[in-house]
């Protein structure tokens, strides 16, 4: 699956339940990519270095169990993983039941071992 393909697919899947979360993963799919190997095109930009970036989103899972939104983000997050360099850490602040979620995440290139 192609960068291009995995990002239509996580847009599709993410999108209505995380906006911010799916455009994240575009921007580090499609914009930021897996690297070059070319040199002195700038930082980050060659394939042997690492690059990450967070963004915050809060959900509101609108009535609906908020366990099955984070289930179906880590869902796409396993086939980010398991199609491209990209890894997603997601925190979750601690809230009550019935409050919206508030969520960070830091996505990573990272070509050796986290």
């Amino acid at each position: 699956m192609n960068p291009y393909e995995l990002s239509k697919l996580i847009h599709m899947e993410l999108s209505p339940l995380a906006p911010r979360l799916s455009a994240a993963i575009n921007r580090a799919l499609v914009d930021i990519g897996e690297g070059s190997a070319l040199v002195g095109l700038g930082p980050g930009t060659n394939e042997n270095e690492n690059v990450s970036f967070q963004e915050t989103e809060t959900i509101d899972p609108m009535g609906g169990d908020a366990e099955s939104v984070l289930a179906k983000i880590h869902e796409m997050m396993w086939k980010l993983e398991e199609h491209s360099s990209w890894k997603v850490i997601i925190d979750k602040k601690p809230g009550r039941r019935g409050k919206p979620i508030e969520l960070l995440y830091t996505l990573i290139r990272a070509k050796g071992n986290l």
